[in-house]
C-alpha cells in the first residue's frame, strides 16, 4: 500500500481487528477516521458476484461522476476485471484477506488517472463477514479529476495481503493482463465399494 489513505485505513482496521479474522462493523467509528472518509466506502456482500455500496465517500462519488450508494462495485468493471475482482473479494470475505489493487481510470478526451484501492473484511450480524471496508485513492491526481467522471476502469494489478504480511497475486500481471493461476486441491476419486 503506497497511498496514505490506504495505509491509515488498514492500520485502523488492523487495530480494531485485534488478532481476529475481522472487526465487527459496529467497531468502526467514523469520527476516528474522519480525515479519510471522502475516500472510504463500505460495501455489502449480496452473493458471490454482488457487492453493493452501502456508503461511498464524497471524493469517490465525485470522481466516478455519480452517487454510488446502492450501486454494485463489480458492475463498474469490464468482464475480465469483474471476474478477477470477484475472486479477490471472495477471499476477503471468506478467508479474512485484505485486497489491494491498482487501476487506471479513463475519462473523456483520452484523460487517464491511476488509483489504488484497498478492501478489508468486516463482520456484521455475528461473526459472519458480510461487509467490506475499503478506500479508493487517486495516485498523483490530475487537475481535471472530479470535474470529469471516470467512464471506464482497467485493472492493472490486484493481490491479496494477509495480516501476517504474506502476499499472493490474484488478478493481473504486467500490462493489466489477467494472471493465470492454478491451485492443486487434495482429493480425487473415492472408491465407494
Amino acid at each position: 500500500m503506497h497511498q496514505s489513505t490506504s495505509r491509515k485505513l488498514y492500520e485502523y482496521w488492523d487495530a480494531r481487528r485485534n488478532g481476529r479474522l475481522a472487526p465487527h462493523r459496529f467497531e468502526i467509528e467514523p469520527a476516528k477516521i474522519a480525515s479519510l472518509l471522502p475516500e472510504v466506502f463500505i460495501a455489502e456482500s449480496a452473493g458471490p458476484f454482488t457487492y453493493r455500496f452501502r456508503l461511498a465517500g464524497t471524493r469517490i462519488c465525485r470522481q466516478f461522476g455519480r452517487e454510488l450508494r446502492g450501486a454494485d462495485f463489480l458492475a463498474l468493471w469490464g468482464i475480465e476485471d469483474r471476474n478477477a475482482l470477484a475472486a479477490m473479494l471472495r477471499q476477503v470475505s471468506c478467508r479474512g484477506a485484505v485486497g489491494h489493487a491498482l487501476f487506471q481510470g479513463h475519462a473523456a478526451g483520452h484523460r487517464q488517472a491511476r488509483f489504488e484501492f484497498v478492501v478489508m473484511p468486516l463482520a456484521h450480524g455475528g461473526d459472519v463477514i458480510t461487509r467490506l471496508l475499503g478506500a479508493i485513492t487517486a495516485i498523483e491526481p490530475p487537475f481535471w479529476l472530479g470535474s470529469m467522471p471516470l467512464v471506464r476502469r482497467r485493472l492493472i494489478e490486484a493481490q491479496l495481503l494477509w495480516p501476517d504480511g504474506a502476499r499472493e497475486r490474484t488478478a493481473a500481471g504486467p500490462g493489466g493482463k489477467p494472471a493465470r493461476r492454478f491451485q492443486v486441491l487434495d482429493g480425487g476419486i473415492r472408491n465407494e465399494n
